[in-house]
């Protein structure tokens, strides 16, 4: 399974937003409320342009994060 990153937008409707998820198959592996983001895992590809009215970006998690 492939794990992404996305940003979430301001003031979308949460649980439309589960429900899509849920129909294309695609978990919600974790929500950071507090950041805005959400953790998904897919076996298929993410695209970015299926859910521009709920993210700001969607990434593919790497394990070359730095602070």
């Amino acid at each position: 399974m492939i794990t992404y990153l996305a940003v979430l937008k301001k003031d979308i409707n949460f649980k439309k937003l589960e429900a899509l998820l849920k129909n294309k198959k695609i978990r919600l592996a974790a929500h950071y409320t507090t950041i805005g983001v959400v953790k998904l895992k897919s076996s298929i590809p993410v695209s970015e342009t299926e859910f521009q009215e709920y993210f700001i970006s969607i990434e593919e998690e790497k394990d070359n994060l730095t602070i």
